[in-house]
C-alpha cells in the first residue's frame, strides 16, 4: 500500500520521500442498456362498436372507432386456450334510460334510433395481434351483428389498414397539461379531462377546475392506493360559448354538450368524433379512458364511450367518480330501478355460486331480505302542485327507508315531505343543486296502502321561476322495506347478498348494503369487490414492471467488472413515495434467478450489484400483494422479466 505524507513545523517544512500519489480507482457507469417488459412498446389494437337491439330482437351494429393503443398484458402473447381478443361492454350508464310510467325514452334514444324498450351496447374489442385485427372485427361483426349500418371494414383493397378517426393534432389555442404523472403512458392508464364550454377567457378556469377534480379523485380516498397506476392529462380547447346547452340544443362549444331538457341528470355529447380526435392528439398512448367536463355549476352526467360530468363544486366529483367507476372497473348498476346489472359487482343467477364467494362475511351465502315498495324517476316540477307516490305493505317486515333526490330547494322551507298525512323533518343542504335525503323508520308499515307526498312550501306557489336556475323539482323516489337486523344487516362491514331490482323489479344481488359509490353516490368509498375488480381491470392494460436496466461499471473507463440492475417497478406496496396511502400488509415480493437458480440473497431488492463473473441469463419476478386483491386468476398482480448479463452488450 502506498501513502503520502507531509509534515510541518513553524521552523521549516520537511517532505518525507515516498512513492508519487494518484487519485483512487474510482467505479464509473461505462455504457448502459435496458430491457421493457414485454407489453412496453408494443401496440394492441381496439374497434369501438355501437350495437342495437331492436324490439323485434334484430341487431343492428355500426363502426364508431379503432385505433392503437397499449397492448393487453394478458392477450400477449396468446394464451393457451387460443385467445385473441377481449371484448368489453361498456354500456351507456344514465338515469335518462330508466323508463316507466312517469319517464319516457329521451330525445337520445329517438336520434340513435331506440327506443326504452330496445337495449343499446357499446363494444369495445381489443387484440394484440396486428395481422388478425380485420380478420377478428370482420368475424366479429359478422357473428354478432345481423346488419351492419355503413359497412366499415377493417383493410382497403391493398390490405392497408383503414382507419375512422386518424391521430389527431393539437389545435392553435390548445394547451395540455399533465396533471398526475405517474410514469410512461405506454405503461400506465391514462385519464383525459376535456372542457366543453370553457371559453379562451376561461383557461385558467378550466385548469383550477380540472385540478380540483384530480384532488377529490386521487388525493380523496376513491382512487387513492391506485393513483401510481394513473397518469392524468387536461386538454383545454377553447369553445366559442360559455356553458352548456339544454332542451336538446348545443350551444357553439367544442364538442357540443347539452342536457336533454332543464332537469339535472344525463348530458350528453352532439360532436363525439371532434372528442375522440382530440383525445388522440394528446398521445398515442394517452387516451384510455376520455373524459369529457361541462362548464356548468349543476349536477349531471353520463357513462360509456365518454365519461361525462361537469364542474359544479358540489356534484362534479360524485358524478365523475360514479361514471368513472363502471368505466375503469366494467360494472353494471347496483342502485334499483336500473338496466344494467352485469360485471364483478351483480350476480343474476345464484346465491350459490355468487362471485365474490371469497369475500362473503359468512362460510355459506344468505340473502338479506328486504324488499322494494316504490321505485320513481319522477322529474316532476313541483311548481305544477303535490306529487304522490301511493304503496302497499303486507305487514310483515320491520324497517323501512326512504331515499330521494331533488334539486332547486335551497332552503329549509321551499319543500316538504309527507308519509301517510305526517310531515317529515328535512333540513335543505343548501343551493340549487340535485342533491340527496333520507328518512328510516324502525317499525314496518302496517299492512295495506300507504301514500307519500311531496310539496314546494305554500310561500313559493305564486313566485315565478328564475329561468337561471334549476327549477324545484323532485327528481327521485325509492322506498324499501328490511326485515330486524338479524335477517337483513345494515353493518357496511358485511359483505353477503343484497337485492337489487331493476326497472321491472326483477331481482338481482349485490355485494353490500349502501356502502359503495356504485350503488350510494354520496359514498366516496368503492367496495371490497369493486377494488378488486379495479386491480385486475388495471393490471391488464399495465405492467407491474416498467423496465430492467443494467449499467455496466468499472473503474477509470477500463474493463466492466460490475452489472448495476435496477428493476423500475411500479411503486407500490414498500416502494410508495407516500406511504400513507399504503394498505397494511400491501407488499411486493421480488426473487432474482441465475441460470435457473435462485439468488435468495437479494430477495425483495429491486436494485442490485452482480459481478461480472455472474453473467448469464437471469430472470426477475414480482408479486404485488395487496388486502384489496384475495383472488389473481389470471396472474396479473405478478410480473417477471428474463434476460441476459454479457459484457458484450455494454
Amino acid at each position: 500500500m502506498r501513502a503520502c505524507l507531509f509534515l510541518s513545523s513553524a521552523i521549516a517544512l520537511v517532505a518525507l520521500t515516498l512513492p508519487s500519489c494518484s487519485a483512487a480507482p474510482t467505479t464509473t457507469t461505462l455504457s448502459s442498456f435496458t430491457y421493457p417488459n414485454i407489453e412496453h412498446g408494443h401496440s394492441g389494437y381496439f374497434t369501438l362498436i355501437n350495437r342495437v337491439t331492436k324490439n323485434d330482437g334484430l341487431r343492428v351494429c355500426s363502426v364508431l372507432d379503432r385505433g392503437e393503443t397499449q397492448a393487453f398484458r394478458h392477450l400477449y402473447p396468446v394464451n393457451k386456450r387460443g385467445d385473441r381478443v377481449e371484448v368489453l361492454n361498456r354500456k351507456t350508464h344514465d338515469e335518462a334510460s330508466h323508463t316507466n310510467h312517469h319517464h319516457g325514452a329521451s330525445n337520445l334514444d329517438e336520434e340513435n334510433g331506440t327506443s326504452g324498450e330496445e337495449s343499446k351496447d357499446l363494444l369495445e374489442m381489443n387484440t394484440n395481434l396486428e395481422k388478425d385485427w380485420p380478420m377478428v372485427e370482420r368475424a366479429f361483426l359478422d357473428s354478432e351483428c345481423d346488419r351492419v349500418d355503413e359497412p366499415f371494414y377493417m383493410g382497403d383493397e391493398q390490405g392497408q389498414l383503414v382507419f375512422n378517426d386518424p391521430n389527431g393534432s393539437l389545435q392553435a389555442d390548445d394547451e395540455v397539461r399533465k396533471l398526475i404523472d405517474s410514469g410512461p403512458d405506454s405503461n400506465r392508464i391514462d385519464i383525459v379531462f376535456m372542457g366543453d364550454g370553457y371559453t379562451l377567457d376561461e383557461r385558467e378556469k378550466f385548469f383550477s377546475d380540472m385540478q380540483r377534480l384530480v384532488n377529490d379523485m386521487f388525493m380523496g380516498d376513491t382512487f387513492k392506493s391506485f393513483l401510481p397506476l394513473f397518469n392524468v392529462h387536461a386538454l383545454f380547447r377553447p369553445s366559442k360559448e360559455s356553458g352548456i346547452g339544454v332542451n336538446g340544443h348545443w350551444k357553439d362549444t367544442s364538442f357540443r354538450l347539452y342536457r336533454d331538457g332543464t332537469e339535472l341528470r344525463g348530458i350528453y355529447v352532439a360532436d363525439p368524433s371532434a372528442a375522440r380526435q382530440a383525445c388522440r392528439a394528446v398521445g398515442k398512448y394517452s387516451c384510455d379512458f376520455p373524459s369529457l367536463i361541462g362548464n356548468d355549476p349543476y349536477y349531471g352526467g353520463l357513462g360509456g364511450e365518454f365519461v361525462i360530468s361537469t364542474s359544479s363544486n358540489k356534484s362534479g366529483t360524485i358524478v365523475l367518480r360514479h361514471e368513472l367507476g363502471h368505466s375503469l372497473i366494467n360494472v353494471g348498476e347496483e342502485y334499483d330501478g336500473g338496466q344494467v346489472y352485469s360485471g364483478v359487482n351483480a350476480e343474476r343467477w345464484s346465491i350459490q355460486n355468487i362471485k365474490w364467494k371469497h369475500w362473503l362475511t359468512d362460510p355459506v351465502p344468505r340473502e338479506e331480505k328486504n324488499v322494494i315498495r316504490a321505485q320513481d324517476y319522477a322529474w316532476y316540477n313541483l311548481k305544477k302542485g303535490p306529487y304522490k307516490v301511493k304503496f302497499n305493505s303486507d305487514g310483515q317486515w320491520k324497517r323501512w327507508s326512504l331515499k330521494i333526490s331533488h334539486s332547486g330547494v335551497d332552503t329549509d322551507d321551499s319543500f316538504e315531505v309527507y308519509l301517510d298525512g305526517k310531515r317529515l323533518s328535512w333540513t335543505s343542504p343548501g343551493g340549487y343543486d340535485r342533491d340527496f335525503s333520507e328518512w328510516a323508520g324502525d317499525e314496518g308499515f302496517s299492512a295495506g296502502a300507504h301514500e307519500i307526498e311531496f310539496r314546494q312550501g305554500e310561500k313559493y306557489d305564486h313566485e315565478p321561476e328564475d329561468p337561471s336556475r334549476p327549477i324545484r323539482q323532485l327528481c327521485s323516489v325509492t322506498m324499501h322495506e328490511f326485515m330486524g337486523e338479524d335477517q337483513y344487516r345494515f353493518d357496511d362491514n358485511v359483505i353477503s347478498a343484497y337485492p337489487t331490482f331493476d326497472i321491472r323489479g326483477r331481482k338481482t344481488w349485490r355485494s353490500n348494503h349502501e356502502y359503495c359509490l356504485m350503488r350510494n353516490m354520496a359514498s366516496t368509498q368503492l367496495c371490497s369487490i369493486c377494488k378488486e375488480g379495479l386491480w385486475h381491470r388495471l393490471l391488464s392494460k399495465a405492467s407491474l414492471l416498467d423496465e430492467i436496466r443494467v449499467d455496466c461499471q468499472g473503474e477509470n473507463e477500463g474493463e466492466v467488472s460490475t452489472f448495476s440492475i435496477t428493476a423500475n417497478v411500479i411503486p407500490l406496496g414498500q416502494f410508495r413515495k407516500d406511504q400513507s396511502k399504503r394498505e397494511t400488509g400491501e407488499v411486493y415480493k421480488i426473487r432474482w434467478f441465475r441460470n435457473g437458480v435462485h439468488q435468495t440473497e437479494l430477495d425483495d431488492q429491486v436494485h442490485i450489484q452482480v459481478p461480472v463473473a455472474d453473467a448469464g441469463i437471469w430472470e426477475f419476478k414480482a408479486e404485488f400483494q395487496t388486502p384489496e386483491v384475495r383472488k389473481d386468476p389470471r396472474g396479473l398482480l405478478k410480473a417477471s422479466k428474463v434476460f441476459a448479463l454479457s459484457k458484450q452488450l455494454c
